[in-house]
């Protein structure tokens, strides 16, 4: 992306054609839609320059952009290649806005509907609406990104790219955000001058300074020092400060970043008519920051610091000036956000008894030294993504949250979860009920899918709703044995496994907001789920 003084003017000439969908098949030219491109007039008519020669690097760029699990050496791309077809096309693995140069592709999960179509393939229109969902969908990965930073998930990504080290979107973001929480930057430092022109701290000058005696015996002090805050090197930071903070704005402002998907006010293109490079050298501001920084006992005004110098710094500038530098807004692999969503959502019991009984263990027979070998597994156990007790009627209803998207078309159904998943479902319900605990018998076992979402749909639509269920006859009619007390045992069967999908729109605002949550009827879902598994 390129710097535009003039904020607004960029907002009003530079266009993009389309947004992008998560999974859908797009061929090297469809991604050119996402270039920002000068209107040719007042008219608003796109320029044809294409600037083709640019977009294979930058798709090259975006299928080396990695996203790896911390506990996994599986890498999600950004962008994925098919070239096994006789037509290659790429699909986008991730989810959010990935900015490269003067490319901005806003990616949308793959449950959005889609309602703009060009030679059969699938875009989102640009609009208002469409940019206030991805601001919720961005804020749901941070949100998600929150939660496993502090070890309440399972799983935490991060980004490994040999080109960007840093990502310079989350550095901007972070600029404005401590800027419009806590202002400009203030120094508390106090610096202490010989004979200075502030106020004599008389403390410091009785201790240090030798007076004059009067023939009265009276002390003189033709000498003194004066205290005073660091005003000089205030105001310096402060300029850097706020030249950034203009710089970043309109960055994003340009992308159509700033206001409808991130929140931040226009006026903050404004707060300064300085670039960086109007400041000083990046040598200069770098060693100003550092005086500063060593002076400063402040948490944030240090961290703020600390931010500004990765701005500054020789190499970071060079990096952020790259033409093909990537820097993003979201998350890869979306489908682990979807499941941190259900479990917050849905999950109200303690998976360890599960986990424990899950693991399978291992015997051995020692034919040589005479001695047999026990052991569990420690890895991989078989475990659902939630578990909820209920207590009318007493019972533990499974879900298993699955980013899949179902399909019926020309009479047969597409998308489902494979036979595995299948299997695995039946075996969570095996866990649960034979296991010894208090949270009562099986009552529901459910696949929870996403919902198709039409951004701009001010239709109120459900929650949650049932489409159907999967089963195998053979096990449906299997009976499960499982001793209540000394005396009998009770029989019960697997229960068919609900097809349920979830409406992405109100999961969302009840994940990232806690007042939207509050109106999320859980228990109204979880009651439509027992009575179907009952009928």
């Amino acid at each position: 992306m390129t710097q535009h003084n003039n904020a607004e003017h960029a907002r009003t000439n530079e266009v993009i054609d389309c947004y992008f969908i998560e999974g859908v098949h797009y061929h090297k030219q469809d991604l050119l839609r996402a270039r920002m491109r000068f209107a040719s007039d007042a008219t608003g008519q796109v320029s044809a320059d294409s600037h083709s020669a640019n977009l294979d690097a930058v798709v090259e760029s975006l299928c080396s952009y990695q996203f790896t699990s911390a506990d996994s050496n599986s890498c999600t791309s950004a962008l994925e290649l098919h070239d096994n077809q006789r037509e290659p096309y790429y699909t986008f693995q991730f989810v959010g806005v990935l900015i490269v140069h003067d490319y901005v592709f806003y990616v949308f999960p793959k449950c959005v509907q889609p309602n703009y179509y060009i030679d059969d393939t699938s875009f989102i229109t640009p609009s208002k609406e469409s940019r206030d969902f991805m601001r919720l969908t961005i804020a749901v990965c941070e949100h998600y990104r929150t939660r496993t930073a502090s070890g309440t998930d399972d799983t935490s990504f991060s980004t490994r790219s040999s080109s960007n080290n840093t990502n310079t979107a989350e550095l901007y973001r972070a600029l404005l955000a401590d800027y419009v929480h806590n202002g400009a930057y203030r120094s508390r430092t106090r610096i202490w001058a010989y004979n200075g022109n502030g106020e004599i701290d008389w403390g410091r000058t009785l201790n240090q300074v030798s007076p004059y005696f009067t023939a009265q015996g009276a002390p003189l002090y033709a000498d003194y020092w004066t205290r005073d805050r660091a005003v000089d090197e205030e105001a310096l930071v402060r300029r850097i400060q706020l030249a950034w903070v203009a710089y970043a704005a309109q960055q994003f402002e340009s992308a159509e970043l700033l206001e409808d998907v991130l929140g931040f006010p226009h006026t903050l293109c404004s707060v300064s008519q300085e670039t960086p490079t109007d400041i000083g050298t990046s040598h200069f501001l770098r060693a100003a920051l550092i005086r500063a920084r060593n002076r400063e006992f402040s948490t944030r005004n240090r961290s703020l610091i600390n931010m500004l110098l990765l701005l500054v710094d020789s190499d970071e500038q060079q990096r952020l000036n790259s033409q093909h530098a990537i820097t993003h807004l979201g998350t890869a692999p979306f489908h682990t956000v979807w499941e941190g969503i259900c479990r917050a959502l849905f999950s109200n019991t303690d998976l360890g008894v599960m986990r424990e009984q899950s693991k399978p263990k291992w015997h051995m027979d020692e034919t040589i030294g005479g001695t047999d070998i026990e052991t569990a597994a420690e890895h991989n156990q078989l475990i659902p993504d939630v578990v909820y007790t209920v207590t009318d009627p007493a019972g533990t209803v499974i879900i298993d949250a699955k980013y899949y998207m179902p399909e019926i078309a020309s009479g047969k159904i597409t998308g489902q979860p494979g036979t595995y998943d299948v299997v695995k479902e039946y075996f969570y319900q095996l866990i649960a009920d034979i296991v010894p605990h208090d949270n009562g018998p099986v009552v529901a076992n459910t696949f929870m899918f996403p919902a198709r979402y039409s951004i701009g749909n001010t239709t109120l639509e459900s929650a949650c709703v049932i489409q159907g269920s999967v089963r195998f006859d053979a096990l449906g009619h299997y009976e499960l044995r499982h001793r209540d007390d000394g005396a009998s045992d009770s029989k019960r069967r697997f229960l068919p496994i609900i097809c349920a999908r979830l409406n992405p729109l109100s999961a969302f605002q009840a994940y990232a907001d806690s007042n939207a949550s509050k109106n999320f009827d859980r228990d109204r879902i979880l009651n439509e789920l027992i009575q179907y598994s009952e009928n």
